[in-house]
C-alpha cells in the first residue's frame, strides 16, 4: 500500500501477497511487491494476459544459447517464438534458481539479445497491433534482467509519451521493478515483520540522493507522473518512491493531491517506504476506506452486470488496501506526529475488529498493535 520479503505492487506487498499486488510475470524482491499498492486491476490483468497469450511454456531444458542466436536471425516468427521461450526461462529461473549455472538474468548475451529486439521494434514506423503486443511483452520482460545499464536506456525510449499506452505501462512496471531492487540493496530493506521473532519498528528515511542517474529516464517518469492516465501516474508514483532522493520525494508530496485514489494510495506507500510523515493524513483515509462497504449508488452504472463487476473489484481491493495500509502505518510510526498517533492506533484497532475484512487482515492489525504496544512500553 516495496522489497525483499514478499516482493511478494501502486501502489499494490506492498512478502505476503504476490497475487494481489503484481502478476507472476516477474516476481521481484519481497519488499517491493509487499509494498506495491493496488496497481490497478486492469494493468495486472493486461500483463498476465500478455504472458498467457504466448504459446506453450518453454521447456526448462531448452538451450538458451540457441534461443539467443535465433533472436538475431532474420526470421521474425523464429525471433518472436525464441523471445517467448527465453522470457519463460527467465521466469523459471526466478521461481527455481539454477545451481549449475548463473541465472539467465545475469548473462550479458541474454540482455543484449532482448534489448536489441525491443530496440528494433521501437524503431518500427507505424507498428501493427501484433508489433505493439510484442513491444509490450519485451518491455515487461526486461524487468527480469540484472543489466540496468542496458535495459534502462531502451525502457526510457519505450516510456516516451508518443508511445502506445500499454507499452508505456509495461515499461514503467519494469522500471519500477528494477528501481525497487536498487532501493532494497541501498537501504537493506526487509519487509516489516510483526511476528514473534521481530519486535523492532523499522527506521525509514529518504535517501540523500536519488538512485537513478539516467536523466532521460527520470524525465520520462516525472512526465508519466503528470499524465492524464491514472494508471501511469499510479505506477510512476511507486517508481519515484524507489528512486528516492529529494527531487522524487518533493514530487510525491505534490502527488498526495492527485485526484485518483489509487494513485494517492501508491504515493502513500512510496512515502512510507521513505519514512515521510506528510503521508500520515492520507494513510488515515486509506485505512478508513478499507472498512467502508461498497457505496450503494446504482445510478452511475450502465447496467446490473457493470455494477456487479464494480462491486467485485471493490471487495477484492479492500483487503489489499488494509494490508498495505497497515504496513505503511508501521513504516511511518516513528515519524508520525504525537497528535496523530492515537488516530493511527484507533484505525488499527478498528481494522483488527472489522467483520467485513478477511481474518488474516484482522490478525495483521492485532500483531501490529502488539508490536506498537511493546515498543511503547519499552520506551
Amino acid at each position: 500500500m516495496s522489497s525483499s520479503g514478499d516482493n511478494q505492487p501502486a501502489a499494490s506487498s506492498p512478502a505476503d501477497s504476490r497475487p494481489e499486488e503484481l502478476p507472476p510475470v516477474q516476481p521481484p524482491s519481497a519488499g517491493f511487491i509487499v509494498q506495491l499498492f493496488l496497481v490497478p486491476a486492469l494493468i495486472v490483468m493486461a500483463v498476465i494476459a500478455v504472458w498467457a497469450m504466448f504459446g506453450k511454456l518453454a521447456d526448462s531444458g531448452a538451450d538458451w544459447t540457441q534461443l539467443v542466436a535465433e533472436l538475431g536471425s532474420g526470421n521474425e516468427h523464429r525471433q518472436w517464438r525464441s523471445a517467448q521461450e527465453l522470457a519463460q526461462l527467465l521466469r523459471n529461473d526466478q521461481i527455481s534458481p539454477p545451481t549449475d549455472r548463473p541465472p539467465l538474468s545475469e548473462i550479458p548475451e541474454v540482455a543484449d539479445a532482448l534489448v536489441d529486439l525491443l530496440t528494433k521494434s521501437l524503431n518500427t514506423a507505424n507498428p501493427s497491433e501484433e508489433e505493439l503486443l510484442q513491444q509490450k511483452f519485451l518491455a515487461r520482460a526486461l524487468g527480469s534482467l540484472n543489466a540496468d545499464e542496458k535495459t534502462l536506456p531502451v525502457l526510457a525510449i519505450a516510456l516516451q509519451p508518443t508511445r502506445d499506452l500499454a507499452v508505456r505501462e509495461s515499461s514503467l512496471m519494469s522500471v519500477t521493478t528494477i528501481m525497487g531492487r536498487r532501493f532494497d540493496r541501498e537501504i537493506g530493506y526487509q519487509t516489516a515483520d510483526t511476528g514473534e521473532n521481530n519486535m523492532e519498528i523499522p527506521v525509514r528515511k529518504p535517501l540523500a540522493e536519488g538512485l537513478l542517474e539516467d536523466e532521460e529516464l527520470l524525465k520520462q517518469i516525472q512526465t508519466a507522473s503528470q499524465d492524464s492516465e491514472p494508471m501511469l501516474r499510479s505506477l510512476a508514483a511507486y517508481a519515484l518512491g524507489n528512486i528516492s532522493g529529494p527531487e522524487s520525494i518533493d514530487l510525491l508530496r505534490v502527488m498526495l493531491l492527485d485526484g485518483d485514489s489509487r494513485t494517492r494510495a501508491n504515493v502513500v506507500m512510496s512515502l512510507a517506504r521513505n519514512g515521510v510523515a506528510e503521508a500520515v493524513p492520507e494513510l488515515l483515509r486509506i485505512l478508513a476506506d478499507s472498512m467502508k462497504p461498497f457505496p450503494n449508488d446504482e445510478t452511475k452504472f450502465e447496467d446490473e452486470s457493470a455494477r456487479l463487476r464494480a462491486i467485485a473489484e471493490y471487495e477484492a481491493e479492500r483487503p489489499v488496501l488494509a494490508r498495505n495500509g497497515l504496513r505503511a502505518a508501521l513504516d511511518l510510526w516513528l515519524v508520525t506526529p504525537a497528535e496523530a498517533r492515537q488516530d493511527l492506533l484507533n484505525a488499527i484497532q478498528e481494522i483488527s475488529d472489522a467483520s467485513g475484512l478477511p481474518a488474516s487482515v484482522n490478525l495483521q492489525a492485532r500483531e501490529l498493535q502488539r508490536l506498537l504496544d511493546a515498543n511503547t512500553d519499552a520506551g
